[in-house]
């Protein structure tokens, strides 16, 4: 570039720095970047008048780096001392732009990423950053399914006893099935609407917040009237058959005595059924059934089978009662359960917050992170800017 277009000011800084003769045909020069170290990376153009590193995004006016350019010396530690240079974090440069205001008079306090070039490398603590962040992710991931199994989980729990509650307040089947899914419904958005409240209150939009959280607690209430009313009706059951265990229990002892009672009518000599069918049909072999031997055998016979089934009975009256003693030994010990209510709140809170735990969760984890609002432009004289 022709050196009658260079402005004076700027030809002045040129030289006042030593670049004379590093500025090429298209005035172009190129050299060590001040913040980040590299290599003949930062570019100085005389056509636009503006200085940029292609590697840590650095950017600003030529005359700026120009003057700041002047006061390098005094940036090395040895001379300020390290309690007269501020140490900002280094930060990965992004593609909005962040401008540094104009430096002070006082050439000792500088921008911290031209400063600090004696500190850790900008690279090694972003990567051992983004190791940290692996491993919190991985954990957090792990975690967030976990809550989400056990809640759904519990809302399918939720949402079968529903059905069943509501299915069964109506006699006719159509019905009965349609406020049997209206109750799963309702155990579905229980746990959608809180996730939709947090959502919207992270995005400021109380309205949209407030009406997600009405939706979510109505929902969740009568969820929880589903379930407990399916525990009721539960209880119901269970204390009916209670009942008629006790009356079956009463009349099945009251027949076991009576057939104990004939039982014992029955002689004790008498022999047993197959003893005395052998016996009968060896005396019907031999031609002797006109005996009298042979029709008191008849007669015994009789009793032997009378007596056989009066032992079966009771045989089969007393397995049934055995079959009963573990409800009646509940019956009688009168062991406590939980109340359906109770019972119902703990399912939905499970179902309604580990689900909804679990969604922030993976939201936060790996939802789109907003992008970032634009400043406004540099103006001829700010100080310089990290892209």
């Amino acid at each position: 570039m022709s050196a009658e277009l260079i402005p004076d000011t700027v030809q002045n800084a040129i030289d006042q720095a030593g670049l004379s003769e590093a500025f090429d045909a298209r005035g172009r020069a190129f050299v060590d970047c001040p913040a980040c170290g590299a290599r003949t990376g930062l570019k100085l153009s005389l056509t636009t008048a503006r200085v940029n590193c292609a590697n840590c995004g650095l950017e600003g006016p030529l005359l700026t780096y120009l003057r700041e350019r002047d006061l390098e010396p005094l940036w090395d530690e040895e001379v300020c001392g390290p309690a007269e240079i501020i140490i900002l974090d280094a930060q990965r440069p992004s593609k909005s732009v962040t401008v540094i205001p104009e430096p002070i008079p006082d050439p000792i306090v500088m921008d911290a990423e031209i400063l600090n070039e004696t500190g850790p490398d900008p690279l090694d603590v972003r990567r051992s950053q983004s190791d940290g962040r692996v491993g919190e992710r991985v954990i957090m991931s792990l975690l967030a399914i976990v809550f989400l199994i056990a809640g759904l989980g519990a809302a399918g729990l939720s949402g079968f006893a529903n059905y069943q509650a509501f299915s069964g307040v109506v006699a006719d089947p159509l019905q009965a099935s349609i406020w049997g899914w209206a109750g799963v419904i309702a155990s579905v958005c229980s746990f959608g609407g809180f996730t939709f409240f947090w959502w919207h209150m992270s995005g400021r939009r109380v309205g949209e917040a407030l009406r997600a959280l009405a939706f979510a607690i109505a929902g969740a209430a009568t969820s929880i009237a589903g379930t407990a009313l399916f525990m009721d009706n539960n209880a119901a059951i269970e204390a009916a058959e209670r009942e008629q265990s006790l009356a079956s229990r009463t009349v099945i002892e009251s027949q076991i005595e009576d057939w104990s009672r004939q039982l014992v009518g029955i002689p004790l000599e008498t022999r047993s059924v197959e003893g005395l069918e052998a016996y009968l049909a060896g005396v019907e072999a031999a031609g002797r059934t006109h005996q009298k031997p042979y029709r008191d055998a008849q007669n015994e016979l009789g009793l032997a089978k009378r007596r056989a089934d009066l032992e079966q009975r009771i045989d089969d009256a007393r397995a049934s009662l055995l079959g009963n003693g573990d409800l009646d030994v509940r019956v009688q010990s009168q062991v406590q359960s939980l109340p359906g209510w109770l019972f119902a709140v703990m399912l939905e809170v499970f179902s309604s917050q580990g689900t909804s735990i679990a969604f922030v969760s993976l939201l936060l984890l790996y939802g789109r992170t907003p992008a970032r609002k634009d400043p406004e432009p540099v103006q001829e004289g700010d100080g310089l800017a990290a892209v």
